[in-house]
């Protein structure tokens, strides 16, 4: 029998691109979420989180998980590949506003570019981008129509 090294026995995982963005569901019954914070004084919601709310400038945010579904605020479409990125052109990137009245910048995935319309319904979504060293596929979130 061939002899495999240590790393190619190891089971291979789906990683976020950013640990704390968002929430890997554990089962496919479930879905993922932005990990945002919520001021405890105003109540205004954030993503990414941060230490200080932005609307009353105190501190005491705590971590909430945001709805997945929102609406496209505004969107344009990249028809050139920026140097040394992931994406293959043509592609749109968008603003979702989430019910929370958190707007969140994603790639916009499955769907025809140029039938995008503002005030779509969007769901995110998670998919591999690429792959670490080990073969672990690294995981980003993304929108799409809903």
């Amino acid at each position: 029998m061939p002899e495999t090294s240590e790393s190619q026995n190891k089971a291979k995982h789906s990683i976020p691109f950013r640990e704390g963005a968002f929430v890997i569901p554990s089962s496919p019954s479930e879905k993922p979420h932005l990990i945002g914070c919520r001021c405890q004084n105003c109540g205004t919601h954030f993503y990414p989180r941060r230490r200080i709310c932005l609307n009353c400038q105190k501190q005491g945010m705590e971590d909430v998980l945001l709805s997945n579904e929102g609406t496209l605020d505004t969107y344009t479409v990249f028809r050139q590949a920026p140097p040394s990125g992931i994406m293959v052109p043509p592609y749109a990137v968008g603003h979702i506003e989430l019910p929370e009245g958190v707007i969140v910048t994603s790639i916009l995935t499955d769907c025809d570019i140029e039938s995008l319309d503002i005030g779509m319904d969007m769901e995110m979504v998670l998919e591999e981008v690429t792959k670490d060293e080990e073969g672990n596929g690294i995981i980003a979130y993304k929108f799409r129509l809903f």
